[in-house]
């Protein structure tokens, strides 16, 4: 019984200092990822040849080329 008791009360304790049982079962959320800062990706490419295009430094991602401007299309898309 004392050893019960004690096993309930270390779980009172550690309940109030962690803020509640909720976050460790997935009832709150707290720090997770904002739903409206994720972009979209451009489908993927499937090349016609295993053939691998040389690398260009400083050179633009050919899968998403503008990717400055598809941020501000889905920024747009979502404030209105």
């Amino acid at each position: 019984m004392r050893a019960f008791s004690f096993s309930v009360l270390a779980c009172v304790f550690l309940t109030a200092c962690s803020g509640g049982l909720g976050s460790w079962f997935g009832g709150e959320s707290g720090g997770g990822p904002d739903e409206t800062s994720v972009v979209p990706v451009q489908p993927l490419v499937i090349p016609p040849t295993r053939a691998l295009p040389t690398p260009t430094p400083g050179g633009t991602n050919r899968s998403d080329p503008t990717p400055a401007a598809i941020a501000a299309r889905v920024a747009a898309q979502n404030d209105g």
